[in-house]
């Protein structure tokens, strides 16, 4: 995938994080960069960086469908090679079981995490197929195959949307479209991270981000891997395909 706007990706939760990192990274490499976020991104403030011409950015809160829709709608006229799908809502404050999440973070968590990305996905996929095909980065976690004691309300919305993609991927195999699902197998030190962590917490065996921007980009220059699936990330940035088998 070349540089400017004929490679323009649509990345959400642009503005902190992981999805932050991507942005800044995919911009600072020429790419045209669609950033969605509900806050503006730091990094856009006047002439911090002299790519900040390649980010444009859209207030949107994910977990309002509607709103989704009418982004999506917007740009139509505009080509999208790549997808890719890093906002997250981790819920209310520290771990806590079930049977204590309220309805309003069920709602948002799912909202977010799942409905709202999921409508992104389905309403852009006529713009991918059309341009591309394209590709659909999916920024995902453990919780999406694996038991997390306390994250009930994350872990559905992050294994929901883990099986929506699968889903899409084998609708347009044929066509080329080409998902992946990136599960990295450590934490990284993010502002969310920190303010769950205590005072003097120690983050050395957390990685930078920007380790999971340089993999990101290696998919969208084909210097990573080729074939959609699902990959571990393991902490030295390197890729192994999880194969997920269905005994039905």
């Amino acid at each position: 995938m070349g540089a400017g706007e004929s490679s323009r990706v649509l990345v959400t939760g642009a503005s902190q994080g992981i999805g932050r990192a991507i942005a800044m990274a995919l911009a600072s490499r020429q790419y045209f960069v669609l950033g969605v976020s509900r806050s503006k991104p730091e990094y856009l403030d006047a002439n911090r960086f002299g790519w900040a011409e390649q980010v444009a950015w859209t207030s949107l809160d994910l977990s309002k469908a509607s709103a989704v829709e009418r982004y999506a709608a917007s740009l139509e006229a505009f080509p999208i090679r790549a997808l890719i799908l890093s906002a997250v809502d981790y819920g209310d404050g520290a771990r806590h079981g079930a049977s204590t999440i309220s309805t309003s973070e069920w709602q948002r968590v799912i909202g977010t995490n799942l409905v709202g990305q999921s409508v992104l996905v389905s309403q852009l996929l006529p713009n991918l197929l059309r341009t591309g095909p394209g590709i659909i980065i999916n920024v995902s976690s453990n919780v999406a195959v694996a038991p997390a004691a306390g994250r009930a309300a994350y872990g559905a919305s992050k294994a929901g949307l883990h099986a929506m993609l699968r889903a899409v991927a084998a609708e347009h195999q044929e066509e080329g479209l080409r998902v992946f699902q990136l599960i990295p197998t450590f934490q990284s030190v993010t502002e969310g991270i920190r303010r769950r962590r205590p005072v003097g917490f120690d983050f050395s065996s957390y990685a930078d981000p920007v380790l999971l921007a340089e993999v990101v980009e290696g998919v969208l220059s084909g210097t990573g891997p080729v074939v959609g699936g699902t990959y571990l990330i393991r902490r030295d940035g390197t890729l192994e395909r999880y194969e997920e088998t269905a005994n039905l």
